[in-house]
């Protein structure tokens, strides 16, 4: 029983590092990972990955188990050792089971009231080419935007005005709670889940419907820019709401 306790433990730490490595290749291919980490760091996960296998491998062909029996300390029995792995094992499992596809309409409302600890879109020299871009698609079609687009249009007065009532077409999560106003969110992150900040805009007009939270869906309306204490608050007076893909990048980058 001593031999099978000390085989036991000495595959343990490979065993971890491969389970490990299991986890972050089943986030890649999958597609898991672009709900996890901006595409700045996913390179990393993959080596990451590769390397603990190689460890693994590695701790197997340089270091074998001892002849003697296990340690006083270490615990013996064949159910005590099972409950060893499982305490390693399980909360691998667990996170490459468990985890959301998506951030719930708690954590948008949690973290909604914590936006300004980082940077929202802003007016800078990418916003102000962005804008030109939307404003030069032809008038007589929805223009394509994202929500961030009509975001950082709102902080720039001149744009304010010259994209008043312009038809747009627009992806995002719908978004609504008793009580509040119905808005079409998308998350932006800067390095991963734990960071994402959302941002929204307020759907007016026709937003009835069977959608379920935090659903993807496309909204063709029109852009307006209501003045409230002095900012220009983007809000889409929807024409049509219908479901749709995900995107195949679901966070934006700031």
């Amino acid at each position: 029983m001593n031999r099978i306790a000390s085989q036991i433990s000495f595959f343990a730490p490979a065993a971890v590092m491969s389970a490990w490595a299991t986890v972050m290749l089943h986030t890649i291919a999958t597609g898991q990972i672009t709900h996890l980490l901006s595409p700045l760091f996913r390179n990393y996960v993959l080596i990451a990955a590769l390397l603990l296998i190689a460890l693994s491998a590695l701790y197997l062909v340089l270091y074998q188990p001892s002849e003697t029996t296990a340690p006083a300390f270490a615990p013996a029995g064949r159910l005590r050792q099972f409950g060893r792995w499982l305490v390693l094992l399980l909360p691998l499992v667990a996170a490459s089971i468990l985890s959301p596809s998506a951030l719930s309409s708690t954590t948008f409302n949690n973290r909604s009231s914590t936006a300004g600890v980082a940077a929202m879109p802003s007016w800078n020299q990418a916003s102000q080419l962005k804008a030109k871009e939307v404003l030069d698609t032809d008038p007589n079609q929805p223009a394509p935007v994202e929500v961030t687009d009509l975001i950082t249009l709102s902080r720039n007065p001149a744009q304010v005005q010259a994209f008043e009532g312009r038809k747009v077409r627009t992806v995002g999560l719908y978004a609504a709670q008793p009580g509040k106003p119905v808005k079409l969110v998308r998350w932006i992150m800067w390095c991963c889940a734990a960071d994402a900040q959302p941002a929204a805009v307020e759907l007016t007009g026709n937003t009835s419907g069977n959608w379920k939270d935090t659903q993807w869906v496309e909204v063709v309306g029109t852009a307006h820019f209501p003045s409230i204490l002095g900012a220009f608050i983007p809000k889409i007076e929807v024409d049509s709401i219908q479901p749709t893909q995900e995107p195949d990048e679901p966070y934006l980058s700031p």
